[in-house]
């Protein structure tokens, strides 16, 4: 497909690079020659030197023969003015970035055929992430009231094994919402079909009226059961409810899950020993931990919280764990940890945030 870009600023570029990863023709417009000289060293794109708004410079980059047109200038005017000459020269499809909400309807009277605002595209994802934070992705389709999102399903939501036939037949879920797809722990994505089963821990692609989404997100978050024992999900879940963890993307603690395995310990038992290598964090699900320290200063941790941070770095256990009530710990190895830190730097700050935050030991007799 052929297309004229006007404008190869910050979106601009990304947009060529795109457009261009897709094999589209691209040719771009723009009137800094830095700028142009760079698109073309970097990606051997056609460039022009110049306003977008003159009609020879427009002639050169063959505005007749594209099938869009795209004004990705920073001034609505620039815009405005490129669209009207995309239209007169009977380019098919006319693309605007509108940065001023203002110039709406002016851009529909020069005939553009899509109008995306930046403002409206910002405040929506601002939005969603305050109000939903559980949504990955949010799109609205026609006038907005409809919406196609993705988000996770909790290992122990109520729809987590079921079948999407049986899950939209109950009488409480929302009859407006359609299950669209899916994401495979592969990262493939797989159109659900009516015998396709809801996986805990999975993401679901679905479509619902803006005014359901609250008990939507809620039904697929709710806790209705336990995730099963010793599965994926249930670590899964378990990693989800460690405070410093809430902010990781959820393919890295998908990833810290993998890694991971489930223990039992009881009473009386070592977990580990002052001194010995740092090779493990530890996620305390069920019971109580207690950690003394070389100087006989004792802490007692309980469900649920984190124990063994020494493994963020390798360095040698500063205290011994025992545990004190029967427990359930979720056991990460130090270099999954180390990488998902590597990956999501602020985790060291949180991790620090939530160390300062735990009880201090009592010096024992």
């Amino acid at each position: 497909m052929y297309i004229v870009v006007a404008g190869a600023g910050h979106m601009g570029t990304h947009l060529v690079s795109r457009l261009i990863a897709a094999g589209h023709e691209t040719v771009v417009i723009d009137v800094d020659r830095e700028v142009t000289d760079r698109l073309f060293a970097e990606h051997g794109v056609v460039v022009f030197t110049g306003s977008a708004t003159d009609v020879n410079v427009l002639d050169q980059a063959g505005i007749k023969r594209a099938a869009v047109a795209v004004a990705m200038t920073g001034r609505d005017p620039d815009n405005l003015a490129f669209c009207l000459l995309a239209r007169y020269y009977g380019v098919p499809r006319v693309l605007a970035r509108m940065l001023n909400p203002q110039y709406q309807v002016p851009y529909r009277l020069v005939g553009a055929t899509k109008i995306h605002s930046e403002a409206d595209i910002l405040v929506e994802s601002f939005l969603t992430s305050i109000e939903s934070p559980e949504i990955g992705a949010l799109m609205p389709v026609g006038k907005g009231d409809i919406v196609v999102f993705d988000v996770a399903v909790s290992p122990a939501s109520p729809v987590a094994g079921k079948p999407v036939a049986t899950v939209v037949r109950s009488g409480d879920f929302p009859r407006g919402c359609l299950f669209i797809a899916t994401e495979l722990p592969n990262g493939d994505v797989q159109v659900i079909e009516g015998n396709s089963v809801i996986r805990g821990g999975s993401r679901v692609i679905m479509a619902a009226h803006r005014p359901d989404l609250p008990k939507v997100l809620g039904y697929l978050a709710s806790a209705g059961k336990a995730a099963p024992a010793g599965s994926q999900a249930e670590t899964l879940d378990a990693l989800g409810q460690v405070t410093f963890l809430t902010g990781v993307a959820h393919d890295d603690l998908s990833g810290l899950a993998e890694e991971a395995r489930l223990e039992s310990r009881k009473p009386g038992e070592e977990v580990y020993r002052a001194g010995e290598a740092g090779d493990a964090f530890y996620v305390l699900r069920r019971g109580a931990v207690e950690l003394e320290s070389a100087a006989g200063a004792r802490t007692i941790v309980q469900a649920p919280a984190f124990f063994g941070e020494e493994a963020l770095t390798g360095e040698p256990r500063h205290d011994t764990a025992r545990v004190r009530d029967q427990s359930d710990l979720v056991v990460v190895p130090g270099t999954a940890l180390r990488a998902t830190v590597l990956r999501n730097p602020f985790l060291a700050l949180e991790l620090a945030k939530a160390l300062s935050e735990r009880p201090s030991g009592t010096e024992g007799a």
